[in-house]
């Protein structure tokens, strides 16, 4: 832990009038342990561990800039109206109850985004009020990375991504893809991938020269998109050099003959046309892991399915772990046990779920039937056909979605729609209800973290205004729309009792200053499929999934171009000739969290997006120059990042700018995953030219 000195410079000395409150820190999702010191409603100090984001949680709670006042308007064009915050909630159930009435509960929407420590209440709210249509940023977030490994290795390993992250002392060889640790991964630079990269052989796929593959013992750096076919590539070489663990495949693998044969195509120089990464050294890198055992798979949790042929490339990817035997043995890729499972709350005892399919199970049945819940990407489409007629939003960031000038158009058709944030925002912007939400220092909340960490984190002061936690006005709006006994009777705590349940704890047990207890995880055996198998209807790791195929698509982890590339499209290619990956991580903000807090754009004031030097030169463009990127359905302006990092003909742009929202560049409806319903963030096509 380190002091937050930004705020210990500019509090008062301790006393004997100050409360220590054991907090955890919420500015991003990892709820690292925090200690708060305060006096009344002034924070004076605050522990972390050392975390730039972490520095703005003050700020974020005391800024000028918050909303804290309720507002309501009729429409999006009108001026908002301050009320009381009961006004507003009795308001917005007003609004829900008649729209219920007149076309029945299907027609409103529950969305949200951050935080995600109320959802399980959020979830209950949906199916309370009667609605199926309860989606979340998990429709382009981690969500599909669950789907791909549940249909290749079953329930036990739909974690995949995580249990890859985990330093264990066995590992020989480890293969990081589309993973930056040095700015998405605490402890950043000082992350064991990048530490021990140098003592333990480090193949790092990645389409820019991060910090991590420049520590790498191997840099594979491809084309964004082409992830798939560089792992067939792989392979192919595997198999052919007799590195393929037969043992095991002959007696835990479906489909592996055919896989087999589909591989073969994927020659070192078929793979190295279609990526651009040397056959040598993709030769290399393949040797290097099959020889390497035990080794260890880390993937990202969506880099890989941010595409339009995602959820193949990333099974594609996570089969190599089969392919070599590194499945559940120390040093391999084991089963994720690491975190405790509360019990869940999505529905009230004895009710079930709403009969009507949730959002988008007619296009992406698997994504619903395996993630349990709708698809967010086609909310759009939904409000213009008519179905949707009012969204419930908490935290919810329309830049996430592709193509989202579209989305920002569709909300404001709706008869209501409500939100809640701390800042204002194109969400904001467009909302006729809005509810002031209370920081990560203002509200309490049920931590069940990694490692068996539980915890209840109270309120470290009091909330700004009219502000309140999630949780709370979760509560409020149930109880408004006749819903309070499906709500413990409105005791939260109650609510935390239930969901201790399936642990050895009581909410009694939790210290009320919100000292953290750890339960012992249940040690998992190696090899446990050996008794149990794998949770796929064939009991076997699937490289031909029969779920797959039940539903039309491809059972293989068949390659596909993206929808726009230089190869899929060449008569857009002509004008827009560019490779365009959107959502560059950044240490100092948790995607658009942050850019109003001075601290924080200090440290990154504008959005720079990264452009290859001959690229730039070709175009006049200077490192520092303001440049505008456009893409055949918007246009953005930000500033050039003149960097030999990246691949020529490859521009890299962040993501959750106000200022330069680079998803609305993304093509939405065809070029979402047919599987899944993933935007191809991370491939498409643009121009850039000097602004």
């Amino acid at each position: 832990m380190v002091p937050d000195t930004h705020v210990l410079d500019q509090k008062a000395t301790l006393d004997s009038n100050t409360k220590t409150t054991y907090s955890s820190c919420y500015m991003c999702t990892m709820d690292c342990p925090t200690t708060v010191v305060s006096e009344g409603d002034e924070i004076i100090s605050i522990s972390h561990p050392e975390c730039i984001r972490a520095t703005g949680m003050v700020e974020q709670r005391e800024s000028k800039q918050r909303l804290t006042t309720a507002k309501i308007r009729d429409t999006a064009a009108d001026d908002w109206s301050q009320v009381d915050y009961n006004d507003a909630i009795a308001h917005l159930a007003e609004k829900l109850t008649a729209i219920r009435k007149k076309y029945g509960p299907e027609a409103v929407a529950f969305v949200v985004g951050y935080t995600k420590e109320a959802r399980p209440y959020f979830r209950r709210l949906a199916y309370s009020f009667g609605s199926s249509n309860y989606i979340t940023e998990s429709s382009c977030c981690f969500g599909a990375t669950f789907v791909a490994a549940e249909l290749t290795y079953g329930t036990d390993y739909n974690h995949f991504f995580q249990a890859g992250r985990f330093k264990q002392p066995e590992t020989k060889c480890r293969v990081i893809w589309s993973n930056n640790p040095s700015e998405s991964l605490i402890p950043y630079e000082r992350h064991h991938l990048i530490t021990e990269a140098s003592k333990v052989p480090t193949i790092v796929v990645e389409p820019r020269r991060t910090m991590l593959a420049e520590s790498a013992t191997i840099h594979l750096q491809l084309r964004p998109g082409t992830d798939g076919a560089l792992a067939l590539g792989i392979a192919h070489i595997l198999i052919k050099k007799g590195l393929d663990d037969t043992e095991f495949l002959n007696q835990y693998a479906e489909g592996y003959d055919a896989y087999k044969t589909y591989v073969e195509d994927f020659t070192p120089e078929r793979t190295s046309e279609i990526t651009g990464v040397p056959a040598e050294l993709i030769i290399k890198a393949a040797k290097l892991y099959g020889t390497s055992k035990p080794a260890q798979l880390a993937v990202s949790q969506e880099a890989l399915v941010q595409n339009s042929n995602g959820l193949q490339n990333h099974r594609a990817v996570i089969l190599l772990a089969a392919l070599t035997g590194n499945i559940d043995i120390a040093g391999g890729n084991r089963p994720f046990d690491h975190r405790l499972k509360g019990k869940s709350v999505a529905l009230p005892e004895g009710m079930y779920r709403p009969a009507e399919n949730p959002m988008g199970s007619e296009k992406f049945p698997l994504f619903e039937e395996i993630y349990n819940e709708g698809q967010a990407m086609l909310l759009a489409d939904y409000i213009e056909q008519g179905k949707i007629k009012a969204v419930v939003s908490f935290g919810t960031n329309l830049m996430m979605w592709p193509n989202s000038n579209r989305l920002a158009t569709a909300l404001q058709k709706l008869e209501v729609f409500s939100t809640s944030d701390f800042f204002t925002n194109p969400t904001v912007n467009v909302a006729t209800v809005f509810l002031p939400a209370a920081t990560h220092l203002e509200r309490q909340s049920l931590v069940m973290a990694l490692n068996g960490r539980v915890q209840y984190r109270p309120a470290a002061v009091a909330p700004r205004g009219q502000a309140h936690g999630d949780t709370e006005m979760m509560f409020k709006l149930a109880d408004a729309l006749g819903l309070h006994n499906q709500f413990w009777g409105g005791d939260i705590s109650a609510s935390y009792e239930e969901r201790l349940s399936s642990t050895e704890l009581s909410f009694a047990d939790l210290p009320k200053n919100g000292k953290s207890i750890s339960l012992k995880l249940l040690d998992i055996p190696e090899k446990n499929f050996q008794k149990v198998g794998f949770k796929t209807p064939s009991g076997k790791v699937e490289f031909d999934s029969s779920r797959l195929r039940s539903e039309g698509h491809d059972g293989l982890p068949i390659y596909r171009e993206p929808h726009w590339s230089p190869a899929s499209s060449p008569e857009i290619a002509k004008d827009y000739p560019m490779v365009l990956s959107t959502g560059i991580r950044s240490k100092t903000y948790s995607h658009s969290q942050g850019r109003e807090l001075a601290i924080l754009r200090e440290q990154e004031p504008n959005p720079r997006a990264q452009i290859h030097p001959d690229d730039a030169a070709a175009r006049g463009i200077l490192d520092g120059d303001s440049i505008e990127i456009s893409s055949p359905i918007g246009r953005i302006k930000v500033v050039a990042w003149v960097t030999d990092a990246v691949l020529k003909g490859v521009v890299h742009a962040p993501h959750g700018w106000v200022t330069a929202n680079c998803n609305a560049l993304i093509p939405d409806g065809e070029a979402l995953d047919p599987i899944t319903g993933y935007p191809s963030f991370k491939s498409s096509l643009c121009q850039v030219e000097r602004a």
